[in-house]
């Protein structure tokens, strides 16, 4: 069962890998991307899935520490810590310290009051920040960065290589960014880009999929429909709004020969995390093949609303019919297909 947990584990974190570094390539950071990105970027939540999975992938963290150092302004930190802390997304003394590092650099408050936010939630670890499959002495730094230090994080000094490229907001998986270039960083930016993006809903479902107060989102779409940037009509007594797309979609995606799909990140990350985390919780020395296979049904049990809310039209199979350790292949097999979607793959 060791072989097995640590190939599937290691083939999880291969292709979580590869996801985040297609997104973030695609959002200015140094590297080829050696796939092209069908969905629109959520800046806050794939930062967040970033500070968890990419401790284990050095080179990838530092590089988006590089984003954040030059592209920092387009992220949203209230939005950020309301991710972390209502999904259960991300390592919240990870962004804690990534705050803090920003902070020294960057002098709006957003950063400080992030660290603030974050402050105790490493208390007493003491561990590496970088995870290996393989643990060795030599993954705990002799100089250790004092921002990660505070959250409770070994690692080395940070030396941002200053190769992130300004975000290309022509791209229409960037249409996040260049909303928010447009209105500021804020609600009306991200409902916009959802309205370009989408045939628009219902306030509470528009605040719901982007994490904002629906009052507040509700406020946002009945100006921009006094204004003409929406349009308002009743269901039932629910009211439903949508923007002109063929009207402002050349204006915010200006590059329509290549599609990008809106993507619900929030349930997406959400169940990414659930099974990202009960993966790496196995013990692959002491679980046997029916105490591995308990564990990701009940991993994938737990995570298969979120995903099939994503909007990616993932393919899981029902589990109903595989007892014990049967079940194994069909977990390997839809977490497989996950990847594979997610990765670019059309069906």
């Amino acid at each position: 069962m060791k072989t097995s947990v640590t190939a599937f584990r290691d083939k999880f974190a291969e292709r979580a890998l590869t996801f985040l570094w297609n997104c973030w390539c695609r959002a200015g950071v140094a590297g080829t991307a050696p796939q092209s990105v069908r969905w629109v970027i959520d800046p806050e939540c794939l930062l967040a899935f970033t500070t968890e999975v990419a401790r284990h992938d050095a080179r990838l963290f530092d590089e988006v520490l590089d984003w954040v150092a030059t592209n920092g302004r387009w992220i949203n930190a209230q939005r950020l810590s309301t991710i972390v802390e209502r999904d259960h997304v991300g390592d919240a003394a990870v962004v804690g310290a990534v705050a803090s590092w920003m902070s020294a650099r960057d002098k709006s408050a957003k950063w400080r009051r992030l660290a603030s936010r974050a402050v105790g939630a490493g208390e007493q670890r003491g561990v590496p920040l970088f995870q290996s499959s393989v643990p060795s002495a030599a993954q705990e730094p002799k100089a250790r960065d004092p921002h990660f230090l505070r959250y409770g994080l070994l690692r080395g000094p940070v030396h941002a290589r200053g190769l992130t490229r300004a975000v290309d907001m022509k791209p229409p998986e960037n249409v996040v960014f260049k909303c928010r270039a447009a209105f500021g960083i804020g609600t009306r930016a991200d409902v916009m880009a959802y309205l370009v993006c989408t045939d628009g809903g219902h306030p509470r479902r528009i605040a719901e999929i982007l994490g904002y107060n629906h009052v507040r989102v509700t406020d946002v779409l009945a100006s921009m429909a006094e204004a003409g940037m929406a349009t308002m009509h009743a269901v039932g007594r629910t009211k439903h709004y949508r923007a002109d797309r063929e009207r402002w979609r050349p204006l915010f995606i200006p590059d329509e020969s290549r599609a990008a799909q809106w993507v619900n990140w929030r349930p997406l990350t959400r169940g990414l995390t659930t099974l990202w985390r009960e993966a790496w919780a196995l013990d692959d020395t002491r679980a046997d093949a029916y105490v591995v296979s308990s564990k990701m049904r009940q991993a994938m049990r737990a995570a298969r609303d979120d995903l099939q809310r994503s909007g990616m039209e993932f393919s899981i199979e029902d589990d109903q019919g595989h007892v014990a350790e049967s079940y194994m292949p069909v977990f390997v097999r839809d977490l497989q297909g996950i990847m594979g979607t997610m990765g670019g793959r059309r069906r």
